[in-house]
């Protein structure tokens, strides 16, 4: 049975700030998925799993804490709806 791939949702409104830290992170052999906003974010962790989310606090459209707090009513729903 394959191993299943570590998924990281990535989030930053800053383009160089997503590759910069994409690369290493798929050259170890993470899977990497990148969102531009939280709102972006969300959708992509509504639609998904993932293992790890890494979030830029200081975003223009959608803040990380107003963001980190759409996640965690998304990941109660998900086991309890």
């Amino acid at each position: 049975m394959a191993e299943r791939t570590t998924r990281i949702l990535l989030v930053d409104d800053e383009q160089a700030i997503l590759t910069l830290l994409s690369y290493p992170l798929q050259q170890d052999g993470y899977e990497v998925v990148r969102a531009a906003d939280g709102v972006e974010a969300l959708e992509r962790f509504e639609e998904s799993d993932f293992d790890l989310v890494v979030l830029d606090v200081t975003m223009p459209t959608s803040t990380g804490s107003r963001s980190a707090g759409a996640f965690a009513r998304a990941a109660r729903c998900r086991s309890s709806c």
